[in-house]
C-alpha cells in the first residue's frame, strides 16, 4: 500500500516520509503453502469458481471452425483473430449436446443455411470444466449467425483464387519425386507426435534413409514465417522431397497452413513439398499447394516406404525379366544353332549318297 500523504498521520512512526511504502503485511513471511487437492478436487474448484464469476452464462463471439459431428452431436472452436491477422489471437472449444444441436440444425434449417466452418457466429452457454480431458470448454445452449463466411473464411477464398490463377499452386505438381527418395527433409515441431511418427515409421522400414531436419514452430502468429524459412533453407540443401509434419489439433491451431506466407513458399520451393497436417478430415491452402498432401504424418512416411518398395520390387522385376529373357534367347539360338548343324549334315549326307552313286 502506497501512502502519499503530505504530512505523517498520528500515531505513525517517526521515521516515515512522504512517499514512503508501507507493508500491511511481511513480503518475506511464509504463507499457508499451496493447496493441497487431486485432480478432481481441483477441476471442482475451478467450476465452482467459474460460477462464484458469473462464467455459467456468457455469450462468446468468434469465427467457427473445426466443426465435426460426433453422432448427434457436435464441437468446433471460436477462434477469435484481430483484424487483418491470419492465426488467432484465441480459442474456445464449444460443444452442442444432442438436444442444443438438433435445435440449432432445425432453426438453420429453417433459414436454408447450415452449421460450417468459417461462420461468424455467437454462442451462448457455460464455461465448464472437463476432468476427463483435462480442459476447459464452453457447453453451449444457443448458436447466432452473423454472417456466412466470416472475414478470415473470406480471406482464406480470396488466397486460393489468387494463387490458382497466378500458376503458383501448379509449381508443385511440376516437380518430381525420385522414385527412390533415400534424401528426406522434414520439417516438424521439435519433439512432436508429427515428427517421431515420420521417424518411427522410416526406422521400422529397415530402409536406408539419410534425414535433414528443421525444427520449427508449427502454430501461433511465429510459425508462418518460420515454416516458410525452413522451406526456403531445405530447398537450398536440395533433399528428394521435403515432409511438412504437424499432428493433430484444433482447426485453429492450424491457421498457419492458411496463410499467405506459407502457401507462397511451398509454391516456390525447387524441392516437392508433402504436406502431412492435422487430422485426415483437415485440408489446408498448403495442402492445395504442395506436390502430394497427405492426410497424416504417418500416411506421408507409409508413402515414402512403400513408394521405395515398389521402386525396388519393379527393379527386381526388371532383374528378373532380364535374366529369363537373357535365357530364353540363350536357348533359342542354342536351338538355331542345332538347326544349321542338322541341315548341315543332311545336307552332307545327301552329297556323300551322290558321289556313292556315281
Amino acid at each position: 500500500m502506497d501512502a502519499w500523504n503530505e504530512e505523517p498521520k498520528p500515531g505513525s512512526q517517526p521515521d516515515e516520509e512522504p512517499g514512503q511504502v508501507i507493508w500491511l503485511f511481511d513480503p518475506e513471511a511464509d504463507g499457508p503453502g499451496p493447496l493441497a487437492c487431486s485432480p478432481v478436487e481441483l477441476f471442482a474448484m475451478l467450476d465452482a469458481a467459474a460460477g462464484r464469476m458469473g462464467l455459467g452464462d456468457v455469450a462468446v463471439t468468434g469465427v467457427i471452425g473445426g466443426l465435426r459431428r460426433r453422432g448427434r452431436w457436435c464441437s468446433f472452436e471460436l477462434a477469435g483473430h484481430q483484424p487483418g491477422q491470419e492465426s488467432p489471437e484465441a480459442l474456445v472449444r464449444v460443444v452442442l449436446f444432442a438436444a442444443v444441436a438438433s435445435r440449432v440444425d432445425a432453426a438453420l434449417a429453417e433459414a436454408g443455411r447450415e452449421l460450417r466452418d468459417g461462420m461468424g457466429a455467437t454462442v451462448s452457454g457455460a464455461v465448464r470444466f472437463d476432468p476427463a480431458w483435462g480442459g476447459v470448454r464452453l457447453v453451449g445452449r444457443d448458436v447466432a449467425i452473423h454472417e456466412e463466411r466470416a472475414e478470415v473464411a473470406a480471406r482464406r477464398d480470396v488466397l486460393v483464387e489468387e494463387l490458382t490463377t497466378s500458376g503458383l499452386a501448379a509449381a508443385q505438381a511440376a516437380l518430381v519425386v525420385p522414385g527412390r527418395p533415400l534424401h528426406i527433409g522434414v520439417i516438424a515441431g521439435a519433439g512432436t507426435a508429427g515428427d517421431a511418427d515420420v521417424q518411427a515409421l522410416l526406422d521400422a522400414s529397415g530402409l536406408e534413409w539419410r534425414l535433414t531436419r528443421r525444427s520449427v514452430a508449427m502454430a501461433g502468429p511465429g510459425a508462418p514465417p518460420a515454416v516458410a524459412d525452413a522451406l526456403a533453407q531445405l530447398g537450398r540443401v536440395k533433399p528428394d522431397v521435403i515432409v511438412v509434419a504437424r499432428g493433430g489439433g484444433g482447426r485453429g491451431e492450424l491457421a498457419c497452413w492458411d496463410s499467405e506466407t506459407v502457401a507462397r513458399a511451398i509454391a516456390a520451393c525447387p524441392v516437392p513439398v508433402w504436406t502431412a497436417i492435422g487430422h485426415a478430415t483437415d485440408a489446408t491452402v498448403a495442402d492445395r499447394m504442395a506436390n502430394r498432401s497427405c492426410a497424416t504424418p504417418s500416411a506421408a512416411a507409409a508413402a515414402l516406404v512403400e513408394r521405395v518398395r515398389d521402386f525396388e520390387r519393379r527393379r527386381h522385376e526388371r532383374v528378373v525379366l532380364r535374366a529369363h529373357g537373357e535365357r530364353v534367347a540363350a536357348i533359342e539360338a542354342g536351338a538355331r544353332r542345332a538347326r544349321i548343324v542338322a541341315a548341315l549334315a543332311v545336307m552332307a549326307l545327301v552329297v556323300l549318297l551322290v558321289l556313292l552313286a556315281r
